[in-house]
């Protein structure tokens, strides 16, 4: 039997994609934002967490072009507006500046669970 402690917060997180929206938690206690979804807050421990819609706005800390014999593709780390940290991509970018401005989407492919990718915001170059 599947802990609920263990699917819930993700089945959450889940849902919100499926809404279209990129879903975050925020500690009642420490106040922090908090992404992954889980049971506890890594901070300070607490177990009071809210979810929250993040805006999906946020800024490019870190990216590698990663080169596959097919194709070449981004993987970024993104710092979200609201103070946490996802990593993602940026499709149809190969190589998006660090400190780049960026706006996040869901993207649902064929038969997977939907990710969120970034778009650059207008006015950003490559």
């Amino acid at each position: 039997m599947t802990d609920v402690f263990e699917t819930e917060p993700y089945q959450r997180y889940l849902e919100g994609l499926e809404r279209g929206v990129l879903v975050y938690q925020h500690c009642n206690e420490c106040h922090k934002a908090i992404f992954y979804p889980r049971p506890g807050c890594p901070f300070c421990g607490a177990l009071d967490l809210q979810l929250r819609d993040s805006k999906g706005s946020g800024t490019l800390y870190s990216v590698s072009v990663v080169h596959d014999k097919t194709q070449n593709y981004n993987l970024v780390l993104v710092d979200l507006d609201e103070g946490f940290r996802i990593m993602s991509t940026v499709p149809d970018c190969e190589a998006p500046s660090i400190g780049a401005r960026v706006k996040g989407r869901v993207e649902q492919l064929p038969e997977q669970e939907p990710r969120v990718v970034f778009d650059l915001c207008e006015g950003v170059q490559e």
